[in-house]
């Protein structure tokens, strides 16, 4: 629906801007200082050309308007199924002892990959903090491994020493604690989906991000373009599509008629 308005806005922009061109000629100044239409240009991609009365100028307002749909369109795609993996992961796998708090991007990545992130205090009702000493899950993977830097070789020392404090204050920093635990146990379907979830997700992040990139390379190359145009009629940048075995590209040439 919000891809739909998009496009649908973005058209009647365009025809808005060429139906009518008469009453855009005024803003026509062909010998418009370089400054003038490269700051254009910088501004919206081909107004500089515009100015200086050049055809292709409709063609970077184009590419920024298709940039756009598309950036709106691949953004919010990727929030959505954000929310979507974030619901799943609540509804199915997390522990709902407390209030709903949302992790970052690691903490969903990690239960992916984890079945179960294990317990955070093991004794709840012993003084302080008993760390989860099962390996396979989480928080025990995170217990076993302070050990090992801070009690090598299955070194036994009481908790008031040093070392225990040392290896406690690790494992208190990288396990997750009773607001975040989660078990897919018996869930393995739906662990599954999660992943899924979370990849689609990334991707439509990723494709957003680089279409950002696109239309940020066109509000350069438009103000490359004007400033050459308009220091020198016979220097110009010449760009286009072109099919890659990774999709569709974009190149961009300056070409400049030097006189002998």
């Amino acid at each position: 629906m919000r891809t739909r308005l998009t496009v649908a806005v973005v058209v009647a922009s365009l025809a808005v801007l060429g139906g009518a061109p008469e009453a855009w000629g005024q803003f026509r100044d062909p010998d418009a200082s370089p400054a003038k239409a490269a700051a254009l240009s910088a501004l919206l991609p081909g107004a500089g050309q515009y100015v200086l009365d050049q055809k292709r100028s409709w063609a970077y307002l184009a590419v920024e308007a298709v940039g756009l749909v598309f950036y709106v369109d691949r953004r919010s795609a990727a929030v959505d199924l954000r929310a979507g993996y974030r619901d799943l992961a609540w509804n199915e796998a997390r522990l709902q002892t407390r209030a709903r708090t949302e992790g970052d991007f690691e903490y969903y990545e990690r239960m992916t990959k984890w079945r179960t992130s294990g317990s955070f205090d093991a004794d709840p009702g012993a003084p302080g903090v008993q760390p989860e000493t099962d390996p396979a899950t989480f928080n025990g993977d995170a217990w076993d491994l302070a050990r090992q830097i801070f009690l090598p070789g299955g070194t036994t020392v009481p908790e008031s020493d040093p070392r225990y404090q040392r290896a406690l204050e690790y494992y208190q920093g990288r396990a997750y604690g009773p607001e975040f635990l989660w078990d897919w146990t018996g869930k393995e379907a739906e662990q599954e989906e999660f992943g899924a979830l979370i990849r689609r997700s990334d991707d439509r992040f990723r494709q957003a991000t680089n279409v950002l990139g696109l239309v940020f390379a066109n509000h350069v190359v438009s103000t490359v373009d004007a400033y050459l145009s308009a220091r020198a009629p016979r220097a110009s940048l010449r760009s286009g599509f072109v099919t890659t075995p990774e999709g569709l590209g974009w190149t961009a040439r300056v070409e400049v008629a030097v006189p002998w």
